[in-house]
């Protein structure tokens, strides 16, 4: 997860060219995938997904791409069809749009969109998207984008374009992830153990009823993952940063809990340790059924080489336990 937002007044140039350093080196290293992230009118200084992606796509030797995730109700469907069908060319088919509903009321009021119409937004959008990639022209009379012989201008390099992941945390949404998505990119991050478990049964339920093909489903979850030589020295080194940036999103109202349930979360989700303690909790999400680990390498405030470090001990240490 390449986490590009900081704090007001840092030089950003700077910082985004550490970043561009560490996705490099995580490429060198072997890893699967890297991704962006969406927010607006942010507490923190956060470029913009479209771009960042574009810009790691030379960077990212052949890792996947995606964000992680676009909000996909402040965007026009068509913009993101024709940007995304782009991004599949420059990529060479190796990008993902990873989407969501957003929830932080600050977006949705300075775009003039009622956050009661998020979802209905979102599944209308994945329905146009989708069509538009078909190539044929596309006429629909929807809600909120209606369409008459609608094409794009430029067809996506992947046939019906790219795979569409949707992050989602209520039930619902979840079941809404199995209808229109490729992949349910389940967040890591709740402070309760009975989460997973319970919406994966949600989603593969659904994913039955809607008459799915498991088998070319991907399976990825999120967490926040430090790697040391010692668990001791993983909590030392990690902790402080990422309490930082927790705080952080508690001031947003939607997730106000993380400040006050944080020692849980630490607890029962934060991935803070050794190789042998991460190799031992990422077996128990493999056996859960996941088989695409996203994760945050660093939290505010760290510095770049404690970063690259767990990412290297990460890989020499964590991969041959997962690998074939």
């Amino acid at each position: 997860m390449a986490s590009h937002q900081y704090p007001h007044g840092d030089d950003l140039g700077k910082h985004l060219s550490d970043l561009f350093g560490t996705v490099e080196l995580a490429a060198e290293l072997g890893y699967d995938s890297v991704w962006t992230i969406n927010h607006f009118q942010s507490n923190l200084n956060t470029p913009q997904p479209i771009s960042m992606t574009a810009s790691l796509i030379p960077r990212s030797g052949n890792m996947l791409i995606g964000t992680g995730i676009l909000l996909l109700p402040m965007f026009h469907p068509v913009h993101i069809a024709e940007e995304f069908a782009t991004l599949d060319h420059l990529s060479g088919g190796r990008v993902i749009l990873g989407v969501g509903a957003g929830y932080r009321e600050n977006e949705f009021a300075a775009f003039g969109i009622d956050p009661e119409t998020r979802f209905r937004r979102l599944d209308e959008s994945l329905r146009l998207i989708r069509a538009l990639w078909g190539g044929e022209p596309v006429t629909t009379d929807g809600e909120f984008y209606p369409q008459k012989d609608a094409t794009i201008g430029i067809r996506p390099l992947t046939p019906g374009g790219p795979p569409i992941w949707i992050g989602a945390g209520g039930k619902k949404a979840v079941r809404r992830a199995a209808r229109l998505g490729d992949a349910w990119y389940a967040p890591g991050n709740s402070p309760s153990r009975r989460f997973l478990p319970e919406h994966l049964a949600v989603y593969n339920d659904a994913l039955t009823e809607y008459g799915r093909d498991t088998s070319r489903i991907s399976r990825p979850v999120g967490v926040e993952l430090y790697c040391a030589p010692t668990t001791e020295r993983a909590v030392e080194e990690a902790l402080p940063h990422a309490r930082v940036e927790y705080s952080t999103y508690a001031e947003y109202p939607a997730l106000r809990w993380q400040r006050d349930r944080f020692d849980e979360l630490v607890r029962n989700t934060l991935l803070l340790g050794s190789p042998e303690f991460l190799i031992e909790r990422i077996s128990a999400l493999r056996d859960l059924g996941f088989d695409h680990l996203i994760f945050r390498p660093g939290w505010l405030g760290m510095p770049t080489e404690q970063v690259r470090a767990s990412l290297r001990l990460f890989a020499s240490e964590v991969f041959p336990a997962f690998r074939q």
